[in-house]
Formats: structure tokens, sequence, C-alpha cells
């Protein structure tokens, strides 16, 4: 599928945007609105701090490490660096390979660490954990909010547009668009924000000597390809935290000024999934800021 696409492609890559270019927020309103957006500042201070030290320790005890993976029959170590942390016993399997949970704290298990400050780290990314449920939960609240208002203002249209219309076919119309949308139970949304476990990646731009170019928008290098995430449930909702260890002065830069991709600032790329029509969004990054994909 993927060399199909990229023929079809040619040499005309689609366009990608950027928040600098003036059709962004459309793009994103229109065709990635199960993408939400926290920007840094509407997290508390001490849960980045507690966080942000965790990421720290966990580096200086060296818990992070590359992975063998396997890709079209050969083997590869990855040139990014996981820790998985999670709920004792939990696994997370990519590309042939099964990842086993460090664990953090969990009432009715008695963990050891080879040290406290593994403890606490672990414990912080618990509380992230807690966080990051708490605004998945708000988020698909205020997303089936908005669906049942966008299906309640098109049905009373379709109504208005239908008056010359029998009384069944304006019933039928009313009870197609009122099936479109049903209102998910607070068992429902625990269910698919329920976080299990949490993976890390740690990217040290210097030391990754080979990187991807990006094959379809032109977006420049990559860290990470092109992936969904495997093994997940049904509908679940996936939660980010970003963080860079260094703090960089390019980042202060007017991203105003800049109509492509800040190669000196983290990204993440998002696209629909097998469409050469939709432009691809490159969100820029920057210290303590969150993203769900619902």
């Amino acid at each position: 599928q993927k060399k199909k696409l990229l023929e079809e492609l040619g040499e005309n890559r689609l366009p990608y945007l950027t928040p600098a270019h003036a059709d962004f927020h459309q793009l994103w309103k229109t065709k990635y609105s199960k993408l939400i957006f926290r920007k840094s500042d509407t997290v508390p201070e001490e849960l980045h701090q507690m966080v942000q030290e965790s990421f720290l320790t966990l580096r200086e005890h060296s818990c992070f490490f590359q992975d063998l993976v396997r890709i079209k029959g050969k083997d590869f170590l990855t040139p990014v660096s996981r820790i998985l942390i999670g709920n004792p016993g939990c696994t997370y399997k990519y590309l042939n390979t099964r990842l086993f949970t460090v664990p953090w704290p969990t009432e009715g298990y008695d963990i050891k660490y080879c040290s406290p400050q593994i403890h606490d780290a672990c414990k912080a990314l618990k509380r992230l954990n807690d966080y990051l449920h708490i605004e998945a939960v708000k988020a698909l609240q205020g997303q089936n909010l908005f669906e049942t208002k966008e299906i309640k203002d098109t049905t009373v249209i379709d109504r208005e547009q239908s008056f010359a219309t029998s009384p069944t076919e304006q019933g039928s119309v009313s009870k197609d668009q009122s099936g479109v949308c049903v209102p998910e139970d607070d068992r429902s949304l625990k269910n698919r924000t329920s976080y299990n476990l949490t993976l890390l990646n740690y990217m040290d731009p210097l030391q990754m000597l080979y990187l991807k170019q990006e094959p379809y928008f032109g977006m420049g290098n990559m860290a990470v390809s092109w992936h969904h995430d495997e093994n997940l449930v049904e509908r679940s909702v996936v939660a980010v935290y970003s963080y860079s260890c260094e703090d960089s002065a390019v980042e202060e830069s007017n991203e105003q000024e800049v109509k492509g991709r800040d190669p000196a600032v983290w990204h993440v790329g998002l696209k629909v999934a097998w469409d050469i029509e939709t432009p691809g969004l490159a969100m820029p990054l920057h210290q303590g800021d969150i993203y769900l994909m619902l």
C-alpha cells in the first residue's frame, strides 16, 4: 500500500501545514478534530517539575534501552531508546518485540525498587497518568457535547428544509440522525481513558547519525517513522507528554516567520491514513506540551 501510494504521488508531494499557515486551524477543525492540544501553561507547575525530574532520574540511572526489532525479516536496533512503565504484568508489543513494564507503585503489590529515586520516578509517572486520564475524559465529554449539538442543529435545519415532505419522511430523517451520535456513559469513557502503561521514548538527535526523510510531505528528518500504535483497545485514547532535556534558544523564535517546519523544534506529524488528498499537520512541541488523540 505504501509503495502504491508513493507511486501515485510521484514527485508531487502533498502539502503539510504548520500553525504559521492561514488554513492550519480550519484543517485541524475539519480533518483532525480528534486531536486535542494542551499547552504547557495549562498543566500544574508541580506536576511538570515532578515528571521532568523523573525523566532525568531514569536517564541518569541508564534505564532507557534500544530495542531489537524485526522489520521485513531483518533484525535492527532502534535508534530511539525506550522504557515501559505501568501496571504490574502489562506488556506492549511492536515490530515483533514485546516490552514488559517496570511497575509503578500499585496498591496491593509489594514492589521492590533498586533505589528510592527510581521509586519516586515511577510514582511521578503514575501521577502524570492519573492527570492525563482526567484530561482525556474531559476532552471526550466535550467532543460528545459538540457532536450532539451539531447533530441537533443539523436536524433542525433539515426539518425546516423538509417542511413540504410527509410526516413519515420527516420522522425517518430525525430517527436516522439521532442515531448517529449515542452519548457515552461514564463507564465507556473510563474504559477508553484508563491507561495501564506509559511508553517513554528518549531521542538524542546528535546521536542519531542516520534519519530517514519523511516520504509523503517533505517534512524533513524523522526520529520516529509514520506508524499507528499497536495493541490498543478499540477506540481508546492516546495521551502524550513532551519534554526536551535541554532548552533551546531557537525554540523561542517566532514561528510565524517559519513557513515550513523549523528543524530545531521537535514536531509531531499527523496524517489521515492512506489519504493522498488531505494535507498533513506538523505540530510543534514545546517544553511540557500535551496532546491527546481521541
